[in-house]
């Protein structure tokens, strides 16, 4: 396995270990002292996704504690697929606050970990100072689980969270792990707009690595090794819980309280989706403090980390106000 650091992150003191939570273990990368910020990865990521970050945060006088969130790299993978629905994998953010020792800490996901900062931040509130995230809007609960709404609006058209949740995908992305890492990252795809053509995810995405040369080789191998571990099946399940998510958050106000960010880029499928569908994020929110777009895809931190950073450190700041 690979030993060195992407983004020269040995430099910076990150090093890892096992903290337990909500009864299972994860595998923490971490550097620095002083109040507690964790940043969540998103699939198909790694911790390592937040390197551009790291130095800002140090240099602003944070812990910085980035999880090998549950089924991902050396962290516990239960085999059980329900262990995986949204509530769980917010209690292990919330156990690992009180694992460091904190009462409360600052939360920031990207895509998937965004989710799962909201659903922190929703659920335990007295836990978060404050909370960010990036690339996937907060919907709150919703009238009917998420994937639900995916089946109707896509009816036979392909979507592909649709398409994650069968077991042929979570072969397909095991087969080679850096093709995974690599085409999701460096490829495109119409994400709202594929036909119902028999084609399978790859199929779907056109591979153009100059595009995306914001991400490294470097970043790609390393990433793909973290799969090598438990490979595709935890993270996939991440997507098949919707209704049990749904299920245990009944009769629950959409409201989140603590302090919060949004960033997104123009040409996130996400935003494009929200406003095809009219939705208002902003109203579940009681102190939406910033709200930002940029000319950017889906992989912010890669792509845009110089905005990022500003965007971050200016909610860190008003923190403190």
């Amino acid at each position: 396995m690979m030993t060195k650091l992407p983004y020269n992150l040995d430099d910076f003191g990150v090093t890892s270990r096992r903290i337990t939570t909500n009864g299972i273990e994860l595998n923490v990368f971490e550097a620095g002292e002083g109040p507690l910020i964790i940043l969540l990865h998103g699939f198909p990521e790694s911790w390592s996704v937040w390197g551009p970050q790291v130095p800002m945060l140090l240099n602003k006088g944070y812990k910085v504690a980035m999880p090998e969130q549950r089924g991902y790299g050396e962290s516990d993978a239960p085999s059980d697929k329900s262990s995986y629905n949204t509530i769980e994998l917010a209690a292990d953010v919330a156990g690992l606050i009180e694992a460091y020792g904190e009462e409360e800490a600052i939360v920031i996901g990207h895509d998937w970990g965004c989710i799962v900062a909201w659903h922190t931040a929703w659920c335990h509130p007295d836990k978060v100072k404050a909370v960010g995230g990036l690339s996937v809007p907060w919907f709150g609960r919703g009238e009917q689980p998420q994937i639900d709404t995916f089946k109707q609006q896509f009816g036979d058209n392909y979507f592909y969270i649709l398409d994650f949740q069968r077991d042929e995908t979570t072969a397909l992305l095991n087969e080679d792990k850096y093709k995974s890492i690599n085409m999701v990252f460096r490829g495109d795809m119409d994400i709202l707009n594929q036909g119902a053509e028999d084609a399978n995810f790859f199929e779907r995405i056109t591979l153009d690595e100059a595009k995306n040369d914001f991400v490294s080789d470097e970043l790609v191998k390393y990433m793909a090794s973290r799969y090598e571990f438990n490979g595709f099946e935890g993270p996939l399940n991440w997507y098949r819980n919707f209704p049990e998510t749904f299920k245990l958050t009944e009769g629950k106000s959409d409201l989140i309280q603590p302090p919060a960010m949004y960033l997104t880029g123009s040409r996130e499928w996400t935003q494009e989706y929200i406003e095809s569908i009219g939705f208002d994020m902003s109203t579940l929110f009681a102190d939406l403090r910033i709200n930002e777009s940029t000319d950017a895809g889906h992989w912010l931190s890669q792509e845009v980390p110089e905005w990022v950073n500003e965007q971050l450190s200016k909610f860190l700041d008003s923190l403190e106000k």
